[in-house]
């Protein structure tokens, strides 16, 4: 287990980590997700040694991790590291780089774990292909299967999809969140993706200003966001404010004490007005339609104000367009109903 307590790092004077309280299971995926700049990349470096903490302790399986100050070369032999720069050798091969750190005194291991990994990254055909001649997505995924070679008990990954097309990127999450779940590896995945890690990861941690905002099952906070900030990293956001809420359902004994985050299917748009008692409905103009292969997200801001909202629909709809905008009663009160639980 990597357990981190009270850890905190600064650039200079000015803080960039505070009091971090972490706990991975072997096994355990974890994604670790921000704003840029919130410390996902440097949280990764203290864990895997690149650089010194201010303060807090760090252990797996209850010996320290030590950084810089103790250890000339950063990392440990049940860890390793993926950074958004790689660390190849762009003038050997494919199978040279995936196979460098696998003992040459075992040429019949190396060659079957090697052709393992090729076939895991979908590149066997680029096994003798020199680094140089790669596509950035391409060495993405070499640096990949070199972290996973000497099977790690713990994978820390930063960003690792953001230079995979996006044919092959669905099938390469599935392929490694198997391989992982295989072989009982322990990742911390930075990304700011949500696609990256939903429906994959047991855990989903938020970095807000330099603390841990949020830490629990990413399916859990997409349908209860503890906060706008939180909900924001999911992707279009709808923020309904208690005064439209009053405004729009007119029962103020109901109305929360506290903003609604609805996402944007949960809204729905017409050009008249509905009329079924259990909806509630604000003049709104149609200011963008964009689509999204399944469908078109459909931008729209009051007429009387300038609070902006988002729709997904099927079809699209004209720019200027008048309407309405309206969502189910019953949604509006087991979202208030949650909130009072919380």
């Amino acid at each position: 287990m990597l357990h981190i307590k009270n850890l905190s790092f600064s650039y200079g004077s000015t803080p960039l980590l505070q009091h971090i309280d972490l706990k991975v299971k072997a096994g355990e995926i974890v994604a670790l997700t921000g704003l840029s700049g919130s410390g996902k990349s440097t949280l990764l470096k203290l864990i895997y040694g690149s650089v010194a903490p201010k303060e807090g302790q760090m252990s797996w399986k209850k010996k320290p991790l030590l950084g810089p100050d103790y250890n000339l070369l950063p990392g440990a032999d049940f860890m390793r590291y993926l950074a958004q720069d790689f660390d190849l050798m762009p003038f050997t091969s494919v199978a040279e780089n995936i196979s460098q750190h696998l003992s040459v005194f075992e040429p019949e291991q190396l060659t079957k774990r090697t052709q393992e990994l090729l076939e895991l990254i979908d590149m066997t055909d680029f096994a003798q292909t020199k680094i140089r001649l790669l596509s950035g997505g391409q060495q993405q995924r070499v640096a990949l299967a070199k972290a996973l070679a000497k099977a790690p008990e713990l994978l820390l990954l930063d960003e690792p999809f953001s230079h995979i097309d996006v044919p092959l990127k669905q099938e390469l999450r599935e392929q490694l969140y198997a391989y992982l779940h295989k072989h009982n590896i322990a990742c911390i995945m930075a990304t700011h993706d949500p696609e990256d890690f939903m429906g994959h990861a047991h855990k989903m941690i938020c970095l807000e200003q330099g603390q841990i905002s949020a830490s629990e099952k990413p399916q859990s906070l997409y349908e209860r966001p503890p906060s706008r900030s939180v909900a924001q990293l999911f992707g279009s956001l709808n923020v309904v404010e208690p005064k439209l809420l009053k405004h729009w359902h007119n029962r103020p004994q109901n109305t929360a004490q506290k903003t609604l985050l609805l996402w944007p299917h949960e809204l729905r748009f017409s050009k008249n007005r509905p009329m079924a008692s259990s909806k509630m409905s604000l003049a709104v103009q149609v200011t963008g339609s964009v689509f999204k292969g399944d469908g078109y997200l459909i931008s729209l801001m009051e007429i009387q104000k300038n609070n902006r909202f988002y729709v997904r629909q099927k079809k699209s709809v004209k720019i200027g367009t008048p309407g309405y905008l309206w969502v189910s009663l019953r949604l509006c009160e087991e979202k208030m109903a949650a909130i009072k639980e919380a």
